[in-house]
């Protein structure tokens, strides 16, 4: 049986806490002008890699978000740099910063599925009314 909490899992998710701390407190970059959230940590079964997943509060248009990116991956060694210093880790992991639009998407899909309920009351009544 697998175990339910695995080393790699455990880590992701300090990493998760520890990261979006970081970018919150210790980042003061002027152009970072948005509230960043990480949204999922994926570490590599070595704990060599780890992929974080970020989103933002305000919808900004794509170069935006392009040039955040290239400022956090360009931060990256700041950033294990005080990832050593709060975790007790013997290898912190190479951290690469992708975009998550998984939060829009979802959006986008709950407004359309509003939309077609919406749509099949109103042609439901429509075609009651036309019976009577």
């Amino acid at each position: 049986m697998e175990k339910l909490f695995n080393r790699s899992a455990r880590i992701a998710q300090e990493l998760q806490k520890k990261i979006a701390m970081i970018i919150q407190h210790s980042i003061k970059d002027p152009r970072i002008n948005t509230i960043i959230t990480v949204s999922e940590v994926q570490v590599s079964k070595d704990l060599s890699h780890a992929r974080i997943f970020i989103s933002f509060l305000k919808n900004d248009d794509q170069l935006n978000i392009k040039k955040i990116l290239i400022l956090l991956n360009k931060a990256s060694g700041y950033i294990r740099k005080l990832l050593c210093q709060k975790m007790r880790l013997r290898i912190i992991p190479n951290i690469i910063f992708y975009y998550d639009d998984s939060f829009l998407k979802g959006n986008k899909i709950s407004l359309i599925l509003k939309d077609l309920v919406k749509n099949k009351k109103t042609s439901y009544f429509q075609n009651k009314i036309k019976d009577k």
